[in-house]
């Protein structure tokens, strides 16, 4: 294993999704407590019908791969997101995720009548709507009476750690603080801080993070080559069409600034076959 990969993995908090996820779906009673501490309601226990749940309804669907994936007592399906860095799109998916953990109910034989209530919740370090809330709750309501519900019980949340810490239970406050690294005296902070402690010297784990992260790079360094490939393809396709004559295609090649290192029999592989 090397060195970096170690203190990588020795140096994961818990808004990191590795770790967050191993803790959250190890401990049932950290996971209980935080959707507690989200949703204001009670819940006596959560059960996990599949660890990091991956959703893919058609071959030619983009399939989902969720973080956390929990029911309580009375089949309420939690999914729970940890969402480091903001994105735009955020809103959009969350109704792709709503909508998929839903098809996935019903491919399995259920009636839409027998489908539960379910909450995505994405745990944000940054506000995705700039209003300042430490929690934004959604449920369908009818714009023309706000007394009018859908009760579709499909409801979306984002928790804010940036948000306005005034007026929330000194529970939900500690836990926004330590999502932005500030540990303070809390029981359910320590609990995950010990958690964390000692999940950092958990081998099996360490080897598992190893094997993804470098997965992960794999991929990434699989991606550039094939945008590089689909670059080079273009550019060789635009200049045939100016310059017409193979060698004069070539220099071009040599003389451009992301292609010149291509080799000859590269270089006519593409101009005869493409």
């Amino acid at each position: 294993m090397s060195n970096y990969i170690q203190k990588l993995y020795r140096e994961l908090k818990f808004i990191d999704d590795f770790m967050f996820t191993k803790i959250m779906v190890n401990n049932l009673e950290i996971c209980r407590r935080i959707l507690e501490l989200f949703l204001d309601i009670k819940i006596k226990k959560v059960v996990i019908p599949e660890k990091q749940k991956t959703i893919e309804i058609l071959s030619n669907s983009k399939g989902i791969r969720l973080d956390v994936y929990v029911n309580d007592e009375v089949g309420t399906i939690y999914n729970i997101e940890m969402q480091t860095t903001l994105s735009k799109d955020l809103p959009k998916r969350s109704r792709y995720y709503q909508g998929m953990i839903d098809l996935n109910l019903i491919e399995r034989g259920a009636r839409y009548k027998e489908l539960k209530r379910s909450f995505v919740i994405f745990i944000c370090l940054e506000d995705p709507f700039n209003k300042n809330l430490p929690v934004y709750r959604f449920e369908n309501i009818c714009l023309q009476d706000s007394t009018l519900f859908l009760e579709d019980e499909a409801i979306k949340v984002f928790v804010n750690a940036s948000g306005n810490l005034d007026g929330i239970s000194s529970d939900l406050a500690a836990f926004l603080n330590y999502l932005n690294g500030i540990i303070v005296s809390n029981d359910l902070v320590q609990m995950i801080e010990k958690e964390v402690i000692k999940a950092r010297k958990h081998e099996e784990w360490e080897v598992e993070f190893m094997t993804l992260f470098l997965r992960d790079q794999e991929n990434l360094e699989k991606g550039r080559k094939e945008e590089r490939e689909a670059g080079l393809k273009q550019f060789i396709k635009s200049m045939k069409k100016i310059l017409q004559v193979e060698e004069q295609v070539y220099q071009a090649v040599l003389d451009s600034d992301h292609y010149k290192d291509i080799s000859r029999e590269e270089f006519l592989e593409i101009y005869y076959n493409d």
